[in-house]
């Protein structure tokens, strides 16, 4: 099984209707079920977050290098400051109660957590228009039609092209050394003004709609994040920002049509 569903919100109103109990309560009603009525299910693939690895708290965090043995340490109690630490929140709980109830109920399956930070890539799913875009596709798409006048501020420095996040998923299913093991599966740090400087020099003709901002500043003094783990063990290549870039940036194209 690979588990891929939770909500990604990021303004939310009732935290723990919208977030916290589809998190949670989704991702353990899989183990549940796969537990009691299939016994042959050997290894299920969860897809979790960096958002369950980052601290919040310590900010941009300059020299500190996350790996897989990082965990937010967010509370019920500091879980609802607001609507991004409350989809932190809910990221953490999800995948803190999956490893519980392994721990708890010994099944015959054994679990894989992948934690990605921000997803892109080409939007191959069908949509109407571009206001039905996932929300991260939904960013890019808003840095090339005009409505982003200033180049927004980056909340997340690190991304994972969703290609190399769906080959993740495969290899950690097949793979008998991912049994029980937590991949942070991330391309390279980013900054929304490196995205705007791979759309407006690739992209001519969209540069009087894209923002300009800083072009080619450099990213600030961030964390970075480790992952030779998911790459000594699952054998993962990553892509470049500007693949991903100009590729998701192509991919609009078949919504204009």
């Amino acid at each position: 099984i690979i588990h891929l569903a939770s909500p990604f919100i990021t303004n939310a109103v009732d935290f723990d209707k919208e977030l916290f109990q589809p998190a949670v309560k989704g991702t353990t009603s899989v183990l549940e079920s796969a537990h009691k009525y299939n016994p042959d299910i050997t290894r299920i693939v969860i897809t979790s977050s960096f958002a369950s690895v980052l601290d919040p708290a310590q900010g941009t965090r300059p020299g500190y290098t996350y790996t897989e043995a990082d965990w937010n340490p967010v509370t019920p109690e500091t879980a609802s400051a607001n609507p991004v630490v409350a989809y932190l929140a809910s990221k953490t709980f999800a995948e803190k109660a999956a490893w519980d109830f392994v721990r708890d109920n010994k099944p015959n399956f054994d679990i894989t957590t992948l934690l990605p930070p921000m997803v892109y890539g080409p939007a191959d799913q069908h949509v109407e228009d571009a206001t039905k875009l996932n929300t991260s596709s939904a960013d890019i798409y808003r840095l090339i039609d005009g409505s982003e006048k200033e180049v927004p501020d980056t909340s997340f420095w690190a991304f994972a092209d969703v290609r190399d996040l769906a080959e993740a998923h495969v290899r950690a299913f097949e793979r008998p050394e991912a049994a029980g093991q937590r991949y942070l599966i991330t391309s390279s740090g980013y900054s929304y003004q490196n995205v705007v400087d791979i759309i407006r020099e690739r992209f001519p003709e969209l540069r009087e709609k894209t923002p300009k901002g800083n072009t080619g500043a450099p990213l600030p003094p961030v964390y970075r994040l480790d992952t030779s783990k998911a790459v000594k063990e699952l054998g993962m290549k990553f892509r470049t920002l500007e693949e991903t870039i100009v590729d998701t940036v192509n991919s609009f194209a078949k919504l204009q049509q």
